[in-house]
């Protein structure tokens, strides 16, 4: 009986491990102008509405759930409050999955960018700079 509890124990694990997604997203302005930023993630939904005001200015979000990676992740940077007209400055986007870290930069003129990751599964996309 003991060993049947371990073994589903593990099972347990091992499924919230490799079918859960557990993970952070930092986000910085590279930029002095005002800029705002949103995710699209993996089921379609999206972030609140990011605004950065000045150089350096960081912002974290954490995504969690199930088999993150059915989709990409996308982060689009703003000139103005995004809405129906609006066209992003640019974007970003991967598949992503883990229970790490994810680093973006947002630059005035190229837009959005990931510039390295922790602990992350990051494929189909640009998932760091250099």
């Amino acid at each position: 009986m003991n060993f049947l509890i371990v073994v589903l124990g593990i099972l347990v694990l091992f499924i919230h491990r490799f079918y859960c997604c557990n993970f952070k997203v930092n986000v910085r302005s590279e930029t002095e102008h005002d800029v705002w930023a949103q995710f699209t993630f993996h089921n379609k939904t999206q972030s609140e509405v990011l605004n950065f005001t000045r150089y350096g200015e960081e912002r974290e979000l954490r995504v969690t759930g199930v088999i993150c990676n059915i989709g990409p992740t996308i982060l689009k940077s703003y000139k103005e409050f995004p809405k129906k007209g609006v066209k992003p400055i640019g974007e970003t986007s991967a598949f992503l999955d883990g229970n790490g870290e994810m680093f973006y930069k947002i630059f005035p003129k190229q837009g959005p960018m990931a510039v390295r990751s922790f602990a992350m599964i990051c494929g189909f996309g640009q998932c760091r700079v250099g």
